[in-house]
């Protein structure tokens, strides 16, 4: 599992989000304040009673998630072990029009349990071959792990 991207790391998704949760405060705002006719006010207030619960779900969500996320990367950071994860394969594959990336397959050992595998795209064509050591953090009891140094696991150029 590697570090999720976070809510304002994509910005078309926080837009939407945004958008959802003002949708029920605004409409009910709007309902209440007389900025409808009074024929249609009634179903605007209604509007926004029913879509104010749902934004408060969506940023409780959102929340809890968030202090979700930062709880388990705080416990890589405490209990994670630093191991060497050997490369099994390559592969150079298009991730947009004019980029190439590259997929790095790994094999990860960690003492006293079951090894398995992962893999990650690397934008850029990495300079690494099958059969290299990567340095990863993790955990000795869950299925959570990250690359330890990213920017010295692999070069990465373009093509």
């Amino acid at each position: 599992m590697n570090r999720p991207t976070g809510f304002f790391e994509q910005p078309l998704w926080t837009l939407l989000g945004l958008l959802v949760v003002c949708a029920g405060p605004v409409i009910l705002l709007a309902g209440l304040s007389g900025y409808v006719p009074d024929d249609d006010r009634p179903g605007v207030v209604v509007v926004g009673l029913v879509w104010t619960p749902f934004t408060v779900l969506v940023l409780v969500l959102a929340i809890v998630g968030t202090v979700r996320d930062q709880r388990v990367w705080r416990d890589l950071d405490t209990a994670g072990v630093r191991v060497l994860a050997e490369v099994t394969s390559t592969e150079h594959v298009p991730c947009g029009e004019d980029e190439r990336c590259t997929r790095i397959s790994l094999l990860v050992t960690v003492p006293g349990r079951p090894p398995f595998t992962t893999s990650h795209l690397v934008t850029g064509v990495a300079a690494v071959e099958a059969g290299a050591r990567v340095p990863i953090d993790v955990h000795p009891a869950r299925d959570l792990f990250r690359l330890a140094d990213p920017a010295t696991a692999w070069g990465s150029g373009r093509p």
